[in-house]
């Protein structure tokens, strides 16, 4: 017997003896006392249970049904490619199937640049982001099997990639539309740079995919402001059929300045939509001068100052350690040349005032005092000397460059022995030592609190820049690698009161979104201002003006419904002095439009890898039919052992009521009282 069940019995006996004492004890034993110690009994035993408040354990079987996602591609590729009334009609059939949902929990979900419960389908989300919801389900459904059923086109604008994404339950993809291959050509890719100087001349980088049977000439263009700037004849073939072409352009003009790549049509063609691709870049209108520090005279010097001001926006100088005394806060850049002991004033001043500097070492170089003086990296040397090839990483990642024929430069020479850093890097250029390649840096770049730096591990680099212009003829290529890099470290990302992120570059129907912060002296948040944004198209008169909500530790703005055009913009802070002003265009082109088939490899590979299976139209039955009759999917009965405190039953009150009124009644009546 249970404790419960022994505490029920103890009370019972209390309740009786109570009951029989008043009613029974020392009286005249007839029926109506029996009928009243009854009554009694009943009170007592009742409120005892509750004073004591005794719980009794209950189990409940619970039938739980495996999980059903089925995710739907919201977006306007659908409906260009007539397919909305194919999507609505198949997740239709999913929700009246009678056996698919009692076998399954279903959670229906709409996509497109986010995800979101489904309640209606529009098939107006610009953007299709296929990744997405696998990242989100991952984090939802944490517990047992949860396969996706998998609506789409498989056409994706941003976002990763979807055949890599790590997803532990089947997925089922049921592609919607013709996925028939038709001959085709477009600029699948751009790369570049967000900013540039003046005058300087930046690279561009694009892929050009063609698909087709024969082989073919076709034009590159790239347009600004109508004009033609640059174009190129490119050969494809069925075999190279992917054209990876970078060139340098001239930025003439201050401020946002758009451009347009476009590849010649087909003469078929079924989708010319995406023989164009539009990009912007930001001209900077700016003198940025940089500062040489040496204690030796090397070739070096020469070619850097010569590399660097072939852009006119940049002023070099050259100065010796030993005699310089002006202020390093005045320049956006310090390289230090070989650094030894006599540098340790310059290194403490470029430390504390947190200004970006590139160090090259070379055979001269301290690296004893070196290693001491910044925590950065450190590198132990042996009193012998090595030469080092470059190799160029095609995975460098900071900024925008290109191989410019590294594999056949001179080697630098430098101490042996390898760095080893203390804080990420990225790796520009590798180590090659003999026939060796190596993953060791010869020339990286690094960050440490909004302070950008560099290392080159060795000296003699004069004659890289000798090496390109036998190859090529010319310095550009050099000049442009150096510029990159100088561009990158001279870059000021000092803390601003005023800033905005807007996107140069939108299309039509696309939601624009603007955001902006505001801090105060201390550089903290101010939620307390307000904030108008003020956008303009001159040629069409359009004027708008707007203001900003707060959102978090941010101003946000999102518009909608703007005209096609060029748009200058203006953000400023109500009754202050602070305020920026920018530009962006608005494109008629939308980025969904490119696609005119359907595009099912990628989510070919996810079914295979997730162990599921792939549809296709018209194949909708086979689907609900396979999903049913799987057996990986199972529901669970689960048992629950539910305490239940006695205090919660309600009809032990009603029934303490009811036998104390009956009592006092009946006593009444007979005259008792």
């Amino acid at each position: 017997m249970t404790e419960t069940g022994l505490y029920i019995i103890l009370i019972g006996i209390i309740a009786l003896l109570l009951a029989l004492f008043q009613y029974l004890h020392k009286s005249k034993r007839n029926k109506l006392h029996y009928i009243l110690a009854f009554l009694r009994f009943n009170t007592y035993f009742l409120i005892l249970l509750l004073i004591l408040n005794l719980s009794i354990n209950k189990n409940i079987v619970e039938t739980i049904k495996p999980n059903l996602i089925v995710s739907v591609d919201n977006s306007t590729s659908i409906k260009y490619n007539s397919q909305n009334k194919t999507v609505e009609n198949l997740v239709e059939l999913f929700k009246n199937n009678e056996a698919l949902n009692t076998k399954f929990s279903i959670n229906y979900y709409s996509f497109g640049n986010n995800l979101e419960v489904l309640d209606s389908l529009s098939f107006n989300k610009n953007e299709t982001n296929l990744a997405l919801p696998f990242q989100e389900f991952s984090k939802l459904y944490t517990k047992n099997l949860a396969p996706v059923v998998f609506i789409s086109d498989g056409n994706q604008t941003v976002g990763n990639s979807v055949e890599f994404v790590n997803y532990k339950s089947p997925v089922f993809p049921y592609v919607i539309g013709d996925t028939t291959v038709y001959e085709d050509i477009y600029i699948r890719q751009l790369n570049l740079n967000k900013f540039t100087n003046i005058n300087n001349k930046f690279p561009v980088e694009l892929f050009i995919n063609y698909t087709g049977a024969k082989s073919i000439s076709k034009k590159l263009t790239i347009y600004n402001k109508g004009a033609k700037i640059y174009s190129k004849q490119l050969h494809f073939t069925t075999n190279e059929s992917v054209k990876n072409e970078s060139f340098f352009l001239t930025a003439t003009t201050k401020g946002t300045q758009y451009y347009t790549a476009t590849i010649e049509e087909l003469d078929r063609e079924l989708n010319t939509v995406n023989n164009s691709k539009s990009f912007s870049i930001n001209v900077i209108d700016k003198k940025l001068k940089i500062l040489i520090l040496t204690s030796i005279i090397h070739p070096d010097l020469g070619m850097l100052k010569k590399s660097i001001e072939s852009n006119h926006q940049y002023s070099v100088t050259i100065s010796n350690i030993l005699n310089y005394k002006d202020n390093i806060a005045d320049y956006q850049l310090i390289i230090l040349n070989q650094p030894t002991v006599e540098f340790k004033n310059i290194f403490e001043s470029v430390i504390a005032k947190k200004v970006n500097y590139f160090i090259i070492s070379g055979l001269s170089t301290d690296w004893d005092f070196l290693n001491k003086i910044q925590q950065n990296f450190i590198k132990k040397v042996i009193n012998q000397s090595e030469n080092y090839h470059p190799v160029f990483n095609t995975n460098y990642s900071s900024f925008l460059s290109d191989d410019i024929g590294f594999a056949d430069f001179a080697p630098l020479e430098d101490s042996f022995g390898d760095v080893t850093f203390n804080i990420p890097y990225n790796t520009l250029l590798f180590k090659k030592v003999g026939t060796i390649e190596t993953q060791k840096p010869l020339l990286a770049t690094f960050e440490n609190e909004n302070q950008r730096s560099a290392l080159l591990l060795g000296e003699s680099s004069w004659r890289w820049r000798m090496n390109s212009y036998v190859e090529n003829k010319t310095f550009e290529y050099f000049d442009g690698f150096i510029l990159n890099l100088i561009q990158y470290l001279s870059s000021n990302k000092r803390n601003k009161q005023l800033t905005v992120t807007i996107q140069p570059i939108y299309y039509a129907n696309e939601t624009i979104q603007v955001s902006a912060s505001y801090l105060d002296k201390n550089f903290n948040f101010d939620n307390r201002v307000k904030l108008w944004l003020t956008i303009s198209n001159k040629e069409s008169g359009f004027l708008k003006r707007v203001p900003f909500t707060t959102l978090d530790s941010k101003f946000v703005i999102e518009l909608s419904n703007i005209p096609t055009g060029e748009y200058k913009y203006t953000v400023n802070v109500e009754n202050q002095s602070p305020k920026l002003h920018g530009s962006f265009k608005i494109l008629p082109f939308e980025v969904e439009q490119q696609f005119t088939n359907a595009n099912s490899s990628a989510l070919k590979m996810l079914s295979n890898k997730t162990k599921g299976k792939i549809y296709y139209t018209n194949q909708e039955d086979d689907l609900i039919k396979n999903l049913i009759a799987d057996q990986r999917f199972k529901s669970i009965q689960k048992t629950n052992i539910v305490k239940t405190p006695l205090i919660n039953w309600k009809w032990i009150l009603t029934v303490i009521l009811l036998s104390l009124s009956l009592e006092w009644f009946t006593r009444k009546y007979y005259g008792k009282i």
